[in-house]
């Protein structure tokens, strides 16, 4: 397992609603836990690899080191509102394939209203909007790999 794919579970636990996920690939088992536990993660060998706590080299890319910070949350930046990826996965623009999108371009949206939905491990994720306005551009394709932070709605 590569380091990337290990921060993606991470990632995926943490926006998940469980507290412990367990997968094994390729000989090597990795166990991460939150909610105040200790993970773990032991290869075949019985060599230890990093856990959550581990701060990568500088050249490791972090989950949303390409969004600016002021629309990483969802903050107004230089052109409105950004509402961003929650999580790591595939963005799903509709409830189910053919029918119509949560939300579209010209379309006002609340605080806390759902707009898409991100699924990692037949893991579904609602993205909810953080600030509320008009949606001006859909910016990532129905059905694209997004990671944590990536901006996919933005807002006049």
């Amino acid at each position: 397992m590569d380091l990337a794919y290990v921060r993606r579970l991470i990632d995926l636990l943490a926006h998940a609603p469980v507290t412990e996920l367990e997968v094994e690939e390729g000989g090597c088992r990795i166990r991460i836990t939150r909610a105040g536990a200790q993970a773990a993660a032991t290869p075949a060998g019985g060599i230890p690899v990093p856990g959550p706590d581990f701060v990568p080299a500088p050249d490791v890319p972090r989950a949303a080191a390409d969004v600016p910070a002021d629309t990483a949350d969802g903050v107004s930046g230089g052109d409105g509102a950004v509402i961003t990826a929650p999580s790591y996965g595939v963005l799903h623009l509709s409830p189910s394939p053919g029918a119509a999108p949560y939300v579209t371009v010209g379309q006002d949206v609340r605080v806390g209203q759902e707009v898409a939905l991100v699924e990692a491990m037949k893991v579904f994720g609602a993205v909810r909007a953080t600030v509320a306005g008009r949606v001006a551009a859909v910016l990532v394709d129905d059905g694209a790999e997004v990671e944590a932070g990536t901006p996919l709605f933005r807002l006049a």
